[in-house]
Parts: structure tokens; C-alpha cells; sequence
């Protein structure tokens, strides 16, 4: 967790949510991932705010980019291990070497309509395994969530250092413990960021460590019991990079559902 998320809204959609000073997705050339079926390794929009080079009185620029799922540490020899790196445990943020120096000085957010997580039944088995039904989270009010991300640079020492393409730009999602209630899908979950902390963590000039953990305490634990989020089931056949047809976030019928657990009761649907 998070490994899987689904966005389809719109590049403008996402400048007017977010308040973005520069879109860099509308280019001709830009590479950008919109699907209901996001997978690491791929390259999908992030919000994230930078102080210019040649103007270091301005205010940070807010930017919508693309950026490749999978953090490539700056000191890594290859970018081979990024698959691996997509996700950064909020425990050890601002400890582990890896993420850090992007905990404090490169946070950015990354949209989503809903992310999925997989529900392993205590009941139900397939093939003698224990069955797994895929459920989508969501803002109950289907606005765009924005969930707390770092992003770092690295320079590929392969090619030249005139060659554009030596720079990668990679991110990772920050996960938590999941609350109650979406802990009976998986113990983990993506940090969401309210609207009203945006702002603050997309900020450079917040690069303290103590106030980068102040920031994390103050999001709220309470998303999805309070009623901000929402969870159904969806086909399985999410599992499936391949699959991007826009049925993918359709809630799946309780007659097909087995040894499924009701996030909210705890009761079993299905047989």
C-alpha cells in the first residue's frame, strides 16, 4: 500500500483544484499518465511548489508536473530499485536516508480520485488461497484527494551532461497506519492531506524537521469513519496493469461479493 490509484480528471481541472502558477502537462511533448488504473513505474501528475533559481526574492512557483512513480534516491548508482521505492513510511520519513532530505525540502501532493487496496478474505479461498477483493477509497463527496508525497532529482551518470534526458524526477507516497475502519482492508494506508494543509506542505521554505512532524500530527485520523471517505468494492479485475476501462471504479453488486468484510460493521457479505 499505496500501490495502485486511479485519476481521470482533467489537466485543468487539477490547475484550477490546486491553484497551480505553472502547467507543464499541457505541452506538446509532455508524457503524463490519466488513467483508473495507475501503476508505479509510470509518470502521473503531482503538485509541487519550487523557489526560482534566477529570482530568489520571488515566491515559490507552483507547479503541475509529471513525475515517475518510484523514488530514485540522488545517491543511488541506478535507477533500477525504484519500483520498490513507492511508497515512504511516515515513521521513518525523517530518519531514513532515503527519503529525509525530501521529507524536508521536496514534498509535493499527488492527486487521485480514489487509490485501491486489496481486502484478504478470513472466509473465502480460490485455488486454496485466500481469496482477495479489491475495494476503491474515495472522497465521499467525489472531489479530487490529494495525498502527501516527496519527489527527489537524479542524475543518471550513464549519459551526458549535456543530454536533457540524464535528470529523473521521481516520487514516492507517504503511508501511515491505517484507521479504524480502513484497517479492515489493509494496515496501511496514503496520508491524506486536507485542503486546509496544502498549502503548508507543499511549502519549501517549511524545512524543519520538527515542523515537517508537527505538520503530519495535525492531519486528521478520523477520514473515513468521521464520513470524508468513502470505500466500495470493485472488479478484480483492477489487478491487472493492463486493464483501464473507466467501469474499473464501479461498485461491484453485493450478490457477487464473497467473504468480503463490511468496512464500517465488520460484518461478512457474501457467502
Amino acid at each position: 500500500m499505496c500501490g495502485r490509484y486511479a485519476l481521470r480528471r482533467d489537466v485543468d481541472d487539477l490547475v484550477e483544484e490546486f491553484e497551480v502558477d505553472e502547467d507543464t502537462l499541457s505541452a506538446p511533448d509532455a508524457v503524463v499518465t490519466l488513467s483508473t488504473n495507475v501503476a508505479p513505474t509510470t509518470t502521473p501528475p503531482v503538485v509541487l511548489e519550487r523557489f526560482r533559481k534566477d529570482e530568489p526574492d520571488a515566491p515559490p512557483t507552483r507547479s503541475l508536473r509529471a513525475l515517475r512513480w518510484g523514488l530514485v534516491p540522488s545517491w543511488s548508482k541506478d535507477a533500477s530499485g525504484a519500483a520498490r521505492m513507492v511508497n515512504a513510511r511516515v515513521e521513518s520519513l525523517l530518519d531514513k536516508p532515503a527519503f529525509a532530505k525530501a521529507a524536508v525540502a521536496r514534498r509535493c501532493l499527488v492527486p487521485v480520485d480514489a487509490w485501491y487496496e486489496w481486502q484478504t478474505s478470513a472466509s473465502a479461498t480460490e485455488g486454496g488461497k485466500p481469496r482477495k477483493q479489491p475495494f476503491a477509497v474515495s472522497a465521499a463527496d467525489s472531489s479530487v484527494l490529494s495525498l502527501a508525497g516527496i519527489y527527489e532529482f537524479w542524475k543518471d551518470p550513464a549519459k551526458a551532461e549535456d543530454d536533457p534526458s540524464r535528470w529523473l524526477v521521481s516520487f514516492a507516497v507517504v503511508t501511515t497506519a491505517a484507521e479504524p475502519g480502513l484497517d479492515r482492508l489493509h494496515e496501511r494506508m496514503p496520508v491524506v492531506v486536507p485542503r486546509d494543509l496544502r498549502d503548508a506542505w507543499l511549502d519549501p521554505s517549511l524545512d524543519d524537521a520538527d515542523d515537517v512532524r508537527s505538520l503530519l500530527d495535525a492531519v486528521p485520523r478520523d477520514l473515513f469513519l468521521g464520513g470524508a471517505l468513502t470505500a466500495h468494492p470493485v472488479s478484480r479485475a483492477v489487478g491487472n496493469v493492463r486493464n483501464t476501462g473507466a467501469d474499473l471504479l464501479d461498485p461491484v453488486p453485493l450478490d457477487e461479493l464473497e467473504g468480503v468484510v463490511d468496512l464500517r460493521t465488520g460484518e461478512l457479505l457474501g457467502a
